[in-house]
């Protein structure tokens, strides 16, 4: 079993998702992991350099070398502030070319003048060991290492005689502990270069995925609104089902009574009257009766030809009581037919100009109320304005909600705008309302130009 199995589901990923994951192993690798790392190294090369000095100033048996090493000390400090502060962090691996170029000098001075003995060079094969570790890279590793190989021969040339040259780098070369950091370098740089690999590429695999996890979530939850906005509708359907067919009884009888009146009544005016009892008793029924459809999954007639005009007409009709004091302005071109259920229509537009009303009267200022309709290819679009108190969006979100109101009027049920978006949605149609509190209030409804196909 693998250790790590990151880029093995990397592989199984579509091509453009394996070139996400390069991108971003890339940025990682040589923009966060290569100079953490560094400053790791520098601070450790640091504090050994350190406890070197201390030791050469305590040991009075030293060799005359304390001022060479600190010149060293100044500028390993100086490529460690440049590391921290400026764009040399960004330009991996170069700080460690600098921090080997310096330590070879240095070393190989020493290797040169003490007549090729080893001590001189065992702390540069130490810093060559952890090469690997600090870059990563089996192909920087290996540079080094050549690099270094060249100046001990280079440098061994010029430290003892030629004959003894083979001799002498043999026996460097062979000795364990050299031995044993050259082979450690490509070693470590191979392993922790495909384990880092492995490592982003389950980090880079998590964070898809906890994207991918955020988006569900987020979907779940707009489809649980959805679902108890659906439920509240359908708890609406129920009661209003039983409510409606209450309505009806009664209305009945009052019809009744007023065509009894009509036949056997001889006077011009109580006639007037009572055709106009009898015109508006028919409209209530209408209402009702459509209102009893679309309780229903599915209305059970089909959509008539209507003139908006005239609709938005019979609307404002109702609502002349609430309308006294209010401008209205009515902008709709004429001959503008749509297929819709009239009666039902005609209900979103009275309650929509009785919310109007009803937050114009509340404001500061004259009221004004402005009606306005314009046609596309594929559907008609009403927009219905007042200047009214506006709404908060807090509020905006659960308008449609069923009792939930923004009056503390006692008789505001909150039921008219709850009824007018499923009276929107048996038209296949939408209803969408913005605002700009102490400002204004628009409605805007959405209504397809064809008849739409029957469903839920």
């Amino acid at each position: 079993m693998k250790l790590l199995s990151g880029i093995d589901q990397i592989r199984q990923l579509p091509a453009w998702r394996q070139r996400r994951f390069e991108r971003f192993y890339h940025t990682q690798y040589r923009y966060r992991v290569l100079p953490l790392f560094a400053d790791v190294y520098l601070v450790i090369a640091f504090i050994g350099t350190l406890l070197f000095l201390g030791g050469l100033a305590l040991n009075p048996d030293a060799p005359d070398i304390f001022g060479t090493y600190l010149i060293y000390t100044a500028i390993l400090t100086g490529l460690i502030a440049a590391h921290r502060f400026t764009r040399l962090r960004r330009s991996a691996p170069m700080i460690v070319y600098l921090v080997f170029f310096n330590m070879a000098v240095f070393s190989y001075l020493g290797y040169i003048t003490t007549g090729a003995t080893l001590a001189p060079i065992v702390g540069l094969f130490f810093f060559i060991s952890s090469v690997g570790i600090i870059t990563l890279s089996l192909l920087h590793t290996s540079l080094i290492i050549l690099i270094n190989l060249s100046l001990l021969v280079l440098c061994t040339f010029l430290a003892v005689d030629s004959h003894e040259v083979a001799e002498t780098l043999i026996g460097i070369l062979t000795n364990w502990l050299i031995l044993m950091c050259l082979v450690v370098a490509p070693l470590s740089a191979w392993f922790l270069s495909q384990f880092l690999r492995n490592l982003l590429a389950l980090q880079f695999l998590l964070r898809d995925r906890n994207r991918q996890l955020s988006r569900t979530l987020e979907t779940l939850k707009i489809t649980e609104e959805r679902l108890a906005q659906e439920q509240k509708q359908q708890a609406l359907s129920h009661m209003a089902k039983g409510l409606l067919h209450e309505i009806m009884n009664p209305l009945n009888c009052a019809s009744q009574a007023v065509d009894f009146a009509s036949s056997v009544n001889r006077d011009s005016e109580v006639a007037g009257a009572l055709t106009d009892a009898s015109t508006h008793q028919k409209r209530i029924a209408d209402i009702v009766s459509d209102l009893i459809e679309f309780s229903r999954p599915v209305p059970e007639h089909n959509l008539e030809t209507a003139d908006l005009r005239k609709l938005v007409a019979t609307a404002t009709g109702f609502c002349r009581h609430q309308l006294r004091g209010v401008e209205l302005h009515i902008n709709i071109p004429d001959g503008t037919l749509l297929p819709c259920y009239p009666s039902a229509l005609t209900q979103v537009f009275v309650n929509l100009l009785l919310n109007g009303a009803s937050a114009v009267s509340n404001s500061h200022g004259h009221g004004k109320i402005e009606i306005t309709a314009e046609s596309t290819d594929t559907a008609h679009r009403i927009w219905i304005r007042d200047n009214g108190q506006g709404i908060a969006p807090e509020d905006i979100k659960r308008l449609a909600d069923p009792f939930y109101s923004t009056s503390d009027t006692p008789d505001n049920l909150g039921l008219g705008l709850s009824i007018c978006q499923t009276i929107m949605r048996h038209h296949k149609g939408s209803m969408w309302i913005t605002s700009e509190p102490g400002q204004w209030t628009e409605v805007t409804l959405t209504l397809p130009k064809t008849a739409a196909r029957r469903g839920g």
